[in-house]
This record gives structure tokens, sequence and C-alpha cells, in this order.
């Protein structure tokens, strides 16, 4: 089969008028003449469509999609712009499985096949790996990079425990950037304006500048007001403010190549606008009416998302960089693969915890300041040889190092005015805790395919993991009630396993693969983030897990590809953190990070491209996942059995459908217009039977105009058009529910320029 770009195919007017005018009554000879007349003037022949090759890195070599043995979801350059993605809240509903849930820009809570963490503790890790170019990022306030100049995402949805680092229990979330155009020189400006007062302005100038040499330099700034108004401080939130920089220069000669890569990023943002809110309802009909306080209600009544009213002058500032060096070397035996990478973050919040100001209510009903500072250093060093025995054997074997050293400091309070976040000899009303954190990991991978008889590959992998913690603890009690103990200790431990990987292939033909896999993931332990005394400050276990899987990807001809994916993952020891109370009447809550005990989840993921006409595309995908706790009993909490009960951020439904619909112009440019609707079940978001988050749905659209030489595109979009409301993280604070809200509708106007 032909795979590639859309090429030309014979074509008429005629049939362009037929396809634009449709199946209308003819009014007269004169009305049809003049309608043949106009269609001659601005459409043009038609164009063929055949499905496009799918290029990825996820088996750390470049490979066609549809023979990959793994459920992979890749998207492109252009879908990442006409989607106008930017971070992992964008790209979340239009990946089965995988959700996001943002507590704050330092907290980001990405789930993946209901593997998921949200201890941001200085000692934990992620279940869900995020990758930049190969460049692991490892905190949780620094999983959620800014997404421009990207040329592909990929998410490889399942335990990833051989060819990928540390703590892909869930998967991995690969980004590639855009290298260096080492053949000619291009650039790029893109300009967007939109509701909320949004300008956005990004760029990009690529080439060569020697013989053998190409570099690159980009840019990305996003600023838009906020949505929400603040009718207690008068102000708006919920805004956005980040400005992304990307460097690249890079070496291409005959048998080596080095790529140097440095970035940055800031975001600068208010308050995340956190408000309480009714869901999930236990079944009393007093429930909401004693639970949800009236001091709310009161100044935001008959109002919806768009009011808040804590009392805290919240923000979150973050800065992120880092540089990187992959050295390739291509010897005739084979390739070998060197990439060094240091990275620094910094991410400081304070922001109101209950959206509520003061009233004369209970204690949990005023207002909870949570300040944190959060600053990491990393640096990560990997080794891959890549080589093949004849063309039957390709083998990858590999060292990869890593060392972290995390710094973070947080303090709750219940004063009205920010706190320094400091401690004193008489703390006052703060709880404060500080955690300062080193993590040494190894590991040392390898991975065989062999095709050992026509049409049939066998591939055996695996990979040795250890990590060892280090932590020192430093607490003081205030009169708050999340920190009750002042202590100070230091813990370490150090946790490993071996992680292998079984999978069997047969390609039928060219156009399809049929697979079967077993694989295993491993996600390290770690030390709770806010221990409530120095008991809480043993270490976590580590978690595992075990997939097994079926799948298949065929191409049907040159205008439909059907993937499916049938899973049942057994997980042991998920770590799972909770803000809940520890009695169902008590009046506020504490952090606990345990081990849940053992979850399965079973699920069936279907994704289809169907090239309907030359014209028209139709895309998307179906997910179904059914997730249960084990036998599991959480001491200490107002509802220990969680025994049967959903997993959390592991919505049952989801899809997402796309519809784009491409017309030539006679002139030679294009008219495009894509449609997208996206679904996602209600999901559990803390163990309390109340903590629910809604289902709901999102409608897109943009038109687009492209000039005959593709210099030019100009667009005009909307997101969330039926403007829903809907929550994007929720968690509870004893029998309260808060909850931070998505996006309302977003419309306006892109520009792009290419040379």
């Amino acid at each position: 089969m032909n795979k590639g770009n859309i090429v030309n195919s014979s074509g008429s007017a005629c049939l362009a008028l037929r396809t634009w005018i449709g199946t209308g009554v003819r009014k007269s000879t004169a009305t049809s003449a003049t309608g043949l007349a106009v269609a001659v003037m601005l459409f043009g022949p038609v164009q063929a469509r055949e499905l496009e090759e799918i290029v990825v890195t996820a088996e750390r070599r470049a490979e066609n999609l549809q023979d990959v043995p793994n459920a992979i979801t890749a998207l492109n350059e252009t879908t990442i712009e006409q989607a106008d993605i930017h971070d992992l809240t964008d790209i979340a509903t239009r990946i089965p499985g995988l959700t996001f849930s943002p507590f704050s820009p330092g907290q980001n809570i990405v789930a993946l096949r209901g593997a998921s963490s949200n201890d941001d503790g200085a000692g934990t890790d992620n279940s869900v790996s995020v990758f930049v170019d190969d460049v692991y990022l490892g905190r949780v306030s620094n999983i959620n990079p800014e997404m421009f100049d990207i040329e592909r995402i990929e998410v490889l949805r399942g335990p990833q425990g051989t060819l990928y680092g540390k703590n892909t229990i869930g998967g991995a979330i690969n980004i590639v950037s855009a290298r260096p155009n080492i053949e000619a020189l291009e650039g790029k400006v893109r300009v967007n304006v939109g509701n909320y007062a949004r300008h956005d302005v990004s760029g990009l100038l690529s080439g060569p500048i020697g013989e053998g040499w190409a570099a690159k330099a980009s840019f990305s700034y996003r600023k838009r007001d906020g949505w929400v108004e603040n009718v207690y401080l008068d102000k708006k939130q919920k805004d956005d403010d980040v400005l992304a920089l990307r460097g690249q220069l890079l070496y291409a000669g005959e048998s080596f190549e080095a790529l140097f890569s440095a970035d940055f990023n800031r975001l600068d943002i208010e308050d995340m606008a956190r408000t309480p809110i009714a869901t999930g309802e236990p079944g009393d009909p007093a429930f909401w009416a004693a639970n949800v306080p009236g001091s709310y209600a009161d100044r935001c009544s008959g109002r919806g998302a768009d009011c808040s009213a804590g009392p805290i002058d919240g923000y979150a500032e973050r800065e992120a960089w880092g540089f990187s060096m992959k050295l390739n070397w291509r010897p005739a035996a084979g390739e070998l693969i060197s990439i060094t990478a240091y990275r620094e973050n910094e991410a400081d919040w304070n922001m109101d915890s209950t959206g509520t100001p003061v009233s004369p209510l209970p204690p949990l009903f005023n207002q909870i300041n949570d300040d944190i500072f959060d600053s990491t250093e990393q640096f990560t060093q990997e080794l891959r040889w890549v080589s093949g025995l004849g063309e039957t054997v390709d083998t990858i074997a590999g060292l990869w190092f890593l060392t972290e050293n995390t710094d973070r400091t947080e303090c709750f309070d219940n004063d009205v005015l920010p706190s320094d976040c400091t401690p004193t000899a008489d703390n006052g009303a703060t709880d404060w805790y500080r955690q300062v954190n080193e993590t040494t990991s190894y590991a040392g991978f390898g991975q065989v395919d062999w095709r050992f008889a026509d049409g049939w590959e066998l591939t055996l992998g695996g990979r040795y993991s250890y990590d060892r913690k280090e932590i020192d603890n430093d607490a003081i009690a205030g009169d708050f009630v999340v920190i009750n103990q002042t202590f100070s200790n230091s813990v370490s431990e150090n946790w490993s396993a071996f992680t292998p990987k079984i999978a069997l292939a047969y390609l039928p033909g060219e156009n399809a693969t049929i697979y079967g896999a077993v694989s295993w993931g491993f996600k390290s332990g770690g030390f709770a983030a806010a221990p409530q005394g120095i008991e809480f400050t043993e270490p976590l276990d580590q978690e595992e897990a075990l997939n097994y899987e079926v799948g298949v990807k065929a191409d049907f001809g040159d205008s439909f590809r059907l993937n499916a994916a049938v899973f049942y993952t057994e997980y042991q020891d998920l770590q799972i953190q909770t803000f809940g109370p520890l009695t169902a009447a008590a009046a506020f809550g504490t952090f606990q990070t345990f081990n849940a005990g053992d979850a399965e989840i079973f699920g069936a993921e279907l994704e289809a491209t169907w090239i309907v006409t030359d014209r028209l595309t139709l895309s998307g995908f179906y997910a179904y996942q059914d997730s249960e706790f084990g036998d599991t009993d959480i001491p200490g909490t107002a509802f220990p059995d969680q025994s049967g009960q959903d997993l959390i951020r592991a919505p049952e439904h989801k899809f997402n459908l796309n519809a784009d619909y491409v017309q030539a112009l006679a002139n030679g440019g294009e008219l495009a217009v894509t449609l997208s609707w996206r679904y996602t079940d209600d999901q559990r978001g803390e163990l309390e039977p109340w903590a629910v988050q809604p289902e709901f749905d999102l409608f897109d659209a943009r038109v687009s105009w492209t000039s005959s030489d593709d210099a030019l595109e100009v667009a005009v979009w909307g997101r969330n058009l039926a403007d829903e409301e809907y929550l994007s993280h929720l968690y509870t604070i004893a029998s309260s529910v808060v909850a931070v809200h998505g996006d309302p509708r977003m419309y306006g106007a892109t520009a792009t320029y290419r040379f």
C-alpha cells in the first residue's frame, strides 16, 4: 500500500459542484449555470487522500505505529496545532484511558488505565512518566511541560517496564520536539487572539548554519485574563500567563550525530478559584444544606463556575529549565546512543483550599491557606546500544541512571493573610513541615525482537531497577490540625524489581498486526507528604503491576484503519493519598498516603480512522474501563473498607469523535472544517462516597483557510462551544467537596505564517 502524504488525482469542477450543492432542488437552468460558474471559480480539483504512515519511536527506534505490538496513540504536529494543545489538560480527553487532574500547577495528577499518584511530597513519584526528547521528568510539579514546537506526542498505555525509565507502571507520555532543519532555512510565526483578552504569539527559526550543522530557536508566549470573578477580593482569577523558550544545535555527520538542547519555561498565574460544590449526594436531603458553606452561597447566589469567594489572594509561580546532550554513533555493527540531561524546577504557590470566606460556621468553612515551595535538581544519564543480527533479529540494551534532589516546604494556616511559610519558635496557627529528599536510581535493560518465521515476531525484554531514597523530615505543629506533632527525623530505604515483557505478534500482511503481550511494571516506594507525626514517616511499599493484553492493528485498503486492544491489569500495593476525615463527622481532614492494597482493571480500547471521501475524514476512539479495589482496608479513615469500589480517576466510558472536511479552492488554496466531540464518564475523585466527578462532554469547532503556497493559514475556532460547566479536579475537606472547574466557552482566531 502506498502510504504517505495526500496526492493529486483527476477530478472535475462538476464533481466539486455536486458535492458542494448536494441534492437541492434545481430552480432554473440559469440558476444552475450560475452555480456551476461559481463552483468552477471557487473550487479546485478533488484531492485523493490515503491513510498516513505514522512513525513513532515508542520502542526506541523509528517504526510504523501499526507494526508496534503495544497500545499507543500518537498526535502529530497538525493535530497539536489545530486542537490548540498546550499541556496535558488538552490531551487527556483525546487519549483512551488518560485523565488529568490539576489540583494546582504544582500538583498535577495524571492517571492512565487506573494507575495514578496524587501525593506531591518530596519522597514520592508519579505512576505515569513523562519524557521530553527522551529525558525523564520526575517531579509532580514539573510533569506538565508547555507543548510548543512539537513534532508529535506518543502515549503508551499500560506498564512500560522494559525500555523506559523509572515508574512507568501506568504508562508513558513521550513528547518529541521538532529537530533543526539541516537542509533549508524555515520559519514560522503564529498569532492567536480570543475572548478573555487572550493574545498568544509563538515562532521558530530553523536551518543550516554550516557544513553538517543546523540550529533552531523557538518561543511561545500565552496570556489571557481570568474568567472567574472573585467577588470577595474583587479581582479576576483562573488566568493564563506562560512563557517557553527552546534552542537546539544539531551536528549530523555520516557516522556521528550530536543534538544539544536547552529550554526554559515560566508560569505566573492567579489563584485556581476553587469553589465548594454539591456533587455525588450521599442521600441525605439536608446534607448539602449543612455542608456547603452559606457564606459562599450567599456571595455567589445565582452564579455558576465563574464566581468564587475565597479570601486568599492566591498565586502560582513556576520556573523550569534544563539542557540535554544526545550523542549518536553509528558504526557498522549498530548504533550507540548517549543521552545526558540536567534539569531544575522551582514551584511556589499559595492558595485558599476551601474557596470560602470567613463565616460563623464551624472552622471547616473558614479559609485554609496552603503555601508550598518546591525546588528540584535532576541529573539523568542513559546509554543505549541498538543493533541487529541479520534481517531477523533486532536488539536494544542499555543502562540508566538518575539522581534527584528535592527540597519541599509546605504550611497550612487558617489566617486570611498569606503566610511566609517559615518556622518560628512559636509557630502560632501555622502547621509547617519541610522534606529534603535525595533519590538515586539505577537500571539495566534489554529487549530482543526475533522474526522466527514468516509473519511471526517474538519480543522478549526485561529491566532491573534499583531506587534508593534518603529523606529528612522536619515538622512544627501549630494550632491547626494537619500536622499534630513537632518532630525531626531522617529515614532511608531502597526498592528494586525485575520487570520483564513477553509479546508475540503475527503479521498476516503488510497492513495488519495481531499481538498478545504480558508485561510487568514497577514504581518505587517513597515517603508520604505532610506526615501528621513521626509514626507516619515510615516508607511506603513499592507498587507493582502485571498486564495482559491482546490487540489488533489493521488497515483496510487505503481508507480505513482500526486499532483495538483488550487488557487486564493487576495492581499490587497502589500508593494513594487522601485528605479526608478520620471520622464521618470530623470537622476537618488529614493527609494520609498509604498502600491501598490490590486492585484490578479490565478494559477495551478502540481507535479508528475512516477516509469517507476525498474531502471527509472521520476518526475517534472509545475506551471502556471496569476497575475495582481488592480486599482493601484503610485504617484511621471514615471509610476504611474500599473493597469492590472503583479505582480513583478511572471513568468507565470515554470517547472522542472527530470530523475533518477539506475543500480545495480553484486558486490552489484550501478550506477546512474540523468538528470534535469529547466525552468523559463520571469518576471517583477521592475515597469518600460523595466525591464523584460528574460526567461531561465538550464540543469544539474550527474553520480554516490556507493559501495556495501553504505559507499562510487563517482560522477561527471555538472550544467548549456548548459552554458546559464541568470539573477538571475535585477533592474533599471533611464532609465538603471542593472543585476546580474546567474552562468555559473559548473562541478566537489564529493566523500562522510559514516561510
